[in-house]
């Protein structure tokens, strides 16, 4: 014999099989036995409302679980727009932290009306320093194409766009290259973080899981070590305080280097913070008031640091996306 349910468990089970009209009549036969099952189960067998109301819940809300909800569409954004704006942004920042500390730092400034663009040895910088001759001094705000071509890919995201983003870093790659003097390598990071911007998303577009491999990180290990060594030996030439404040933050860096291929996360963000610090650092003993180094050579090794370790935890991020959304399906 089943058991008899008392008259407020039934008058529970008729609403909630009114507020069940959403479902079939099997997928609502169903949702009652379990409710009745439930209620077998209740301190006093559901004789009071009180108590199912307290236990169950109200007959509408309940009906409310089992809802049935039509999967929406993801919305995923094309890989190619997820790496651009997470390279687009640090590499804005970075173009214009440099035009900061060009235009405006006093050892620097120092250095710019001295020798400007045209300081170059040999005839390499002529056409710079004829240029510099035609427009004057206003031939320093050369610095701020960076900060535009940055942002290009996010307002310009088609074939226009990626020709402007070339342009633009051919022209600092020529002021890097031709440039001359010590103020040419402050652009060297930033333009290195401008190539990157163009072929970086095609390249880890090959595939939905793409990610550098060994040999890309190996390269990028040796060529910050070799820039980061060359900094430092011509950091140490004219630096008068203890040599320990320049090797110490080298050796970090060249540790970290050498970690890179082994695509730790953790020591790429690290990377980037070591290179930030070293940049700061070197702002630092670049005033009068410290130790008067010259700031582009920390600033070289800091900022290459800081474009390697952000290219790599970029591709982190986009080889964990891509094997998230195949997680999806």
């Amino acid at each position: 014999m089943k058991p008899h349910l008392p008259r407020a468990a039934r008058n529970y089970l008729e609403q909630l099989r009114r507020a069940l009209d959403f479902l079939s009549e099997q997928e609502r036969r169903e949702v009652l036995e379990a409710t009745k099952q439930e209620i077998f189960r209740l301190p006093g067998g559901g004789r009071r409302k009180r108590d199912l109301i307290r236990l169950l819940g109200e007959p509408e809300a309940r009906a409310l679980k089992f809802e049935r909800h039509e999967p929406q569409a993801l919305e995923v954004g094309s890989g190619k727009h997820f790496l651009t704006r997470i390279l687009a942004w640090p590499i804005f920042a970075l173009a214009l932290l440099t035009v900061m500390v060009v235009l405006f730092a006093p050892p620097q400034a120092a250095q710019i009306d001295e020798q400007g663009f045209g300081y170059v040895a040999g005839s390499t910088g002529d056409l710079l320093a004829q240029l510099e001759l035609l427009i004057g001094s206003q031939l320093i705000w050369i610095a701020f194409i960076p900060v535009v071509i940055s942002l290009i890919p996010l307002w310009l995201p088609n074939i226009a766009g990626t020709i402007i983003q070339v342009i633009g870093a051919l022209i600092m790659s020529v002021i890097c290259v031709a440039g001359g003097g010590q103020l040419s390598l402050f652009f060297i990071p930033v333009t290195l973080l401008l190539w990157a911007q163009v072929f970086t998303p095609l390249l880890m577009m090959r595939g939905s899981m793409a990610s550098p491999g060994p040999a890309w990180l190996i390269c990028a290990a040796v060529l910050l070590i070799a820039v980061v060594g060359y900094a430092t030996v011509r950091g140490l030439a004219h630096f008068s305080a203890e040599p320990w404040l320049i090797l110490g933050p080298a050796v970090v860096l060249a540790v970290l280097a050498l970690l890179l291929p082994f695509r730790w996360n953790s020591v790429h963000i690290a990377l980037v913070a070591a290179g930030l610090l070293v940049m700061v650092a070197g702002f630092i003993a670049s005033l009068p008031g410290t130790y008067s180094a010259a700031l582009a050579w920390p600033w070289l090794a800091g900022g290459t640091s800081f474009a390697v370790g952000h290219l790599a935890v970029a591709a982190g991020m986009w080889h964990e996306r891509a094997r998230k959304l195949l997680a999806l399906f």
